[in-house]
């Protein structure tokens, strides 16, 4: 039995809780009361979000081993992913009360501490506790670091990462979270190090593959990157609408920025990029509805070149034509929420919204004279194809829902 329960904790080690499960089911079987193999079967049932059963075996281990920390901190971790955090904090402490001296105890009372919220301050206290039982230990410092992250202790944090990396180069969480440092950030300038965080994002899928957050992450990144080259370009081109009228050169200038300066943007980002990264880019924009958005973003910086030489009459025209282009490269780029991932992009409601704004859009700039002249073409072209995108959208994720 001794050995079962060896293979089981090497098997939940190396992130396999279904094999651990397998091997745990027959120690079970034969004794249902065996409070470490209870304690050890409800990781695995945590791992593999199974909260009900993991909540049965906790209390089980805990009513026939109310002393034991083992089965206490399995409790309280149960209680943290139900989200009963006074219940986790209160099983965490306990746990910790009979075993002052096992740093596992204080990491879980962190993280117990930190999953609730408003105990950030006491959670330093017990992820630094953790550390200074085991300094070796880089799971500990990664604790720490989530505890500086949440008080916005930023430098703090990345020390403790860069810590834990130290201690375990190839640890896929620690690279995660050190990347997603960099990646997430409100400078649209910091090109650099947003160009390291996506190269940080690409260590951590390679360290383990498994990292849906990484790869996720890393899209996201990608895709932050389109959405602030399509923001500068509708800026400048909006803005040489503006002077086209009044100020032709200004315009002209102005439409010579819009043309340049997102392409200055992209290329100096771009050459922060390893080769892989330029590629797995290139992939990521000839897919899906991106090809869209390339198509428009083509759209939109030809008339600007063509206004660099254009008949002033047609800069309104010109100028108008590149900032719905842009516009339509923005919506574009825009993550789309699919099914199973709620929260990671437009919803359904805001697809129908944008709609039918084009859709009242396009019926308005038809029937009526409200636009001046030189915006009615590119506003009702942009108008029916961002009606079209959303339809397509919604019927797509329709089918597959």
């Amino acid at each position: 039995m001794s050995r079962d329960l060896e293979l089981a904790r090497i098997q939940l080690s190396r992130g396999e809780p279904e094999a651990a499960a397998r091997v745990l089911g027959p120690v079970l079987a034969a004794e249902p009361d065996h409070v470490p193999a209870l304690v050890l079967m409800t990781h695995a049932q945590i791992a593999l979000k199974r909260l009900d059963l993991a909540q049965e075996l906790s209390r089980r281990a805990v009513e026939h081993a109310p002393e034991s920390p083992d089965a206490l901190s399995a409790l309280s971790r149960v209680h943290s992913e139900s989200g009963r955090h006074d219940e986790a904090i209160a099983t965490a402490r306990a746990a910790a009360a009979r075993q002052p001296l096992n740093p596992y105890r204080h990491h879980r009372l962190a993280w117990a501490l930190l999953e609730d919220g408003r105990h950030a301050v006491e959670a330093e206290h017990a992820a630094r506790e953790s550390i200074r039982l085991d300094p070796d230990k880089a799971d500990f410092r990664i604790t720490y670091a989530m505890v500086m992250k949440q008080l916005n202790f930023t430098d703090r944090a990345r020390q403790a990462l860069r810590d834990a990396l130290a201690l375990e180069p190839d640890n896929a969480v620690a690279r995660h979270e050190l990347a997603a440092l960099d990646v997430i950030h409100r400078n649209p300038f910091a090109l650099s190090r947003m160009a390291r965080g996506v190269s940080g994002l690409v260590g951590a899928l390679r360290a383990d593959p498994r990292q849906e957050a990484s790869r996720f992450l890393l899209d996201l990144a990608l895709r932050q990157f389109l959405v602030y080259t399509a923001i500068m370009l509708v800026l400048l081109a909006y803005l040489g609408w503006r002077t086209a009228g009044s100020s032709p050169g200004a315009a002209r200038l102005l439409a010579a920025l819009a043309a340049l300066a997102p392409s200055a943007y992209a290329g100096y980002f771009l050459s922060r990029l390893d080769p892989a990264l330029r590629s797995y880019l290139r992939d990521l924009l000839t897919h899906g509805r991106q090809r869209i958005a390339l198509a428009a973003a083509a759209l939109a910086v030809i008339p600007l070149l063509v206004a660099l030489a254009a008949p002033a009459a047609w800069l309104p025209a010109l100028l108008g034509t590149a900032t719905f282009a842009g516009f339509a490269v923005r919506l574009l780029t825009a993550p789309v929420e699919e099914p199973g991932t709620p929260g990671r992009g437009l919803t359904s409601h805001s697809l129908r919204l944008i709609a039918g704004v084009c859709a009242a859009v396009f019926v308005g700039v038809v029937v009526t004279d409200a636009l001046p002249r030189g915006w009615s073409f590119p506003a009702a072209l942009t108008a029916a194809g961002g009606f079209l995108f959303c339809v397509v959208v919604l019927t797509r994720r329709k089918t597959t829902s």
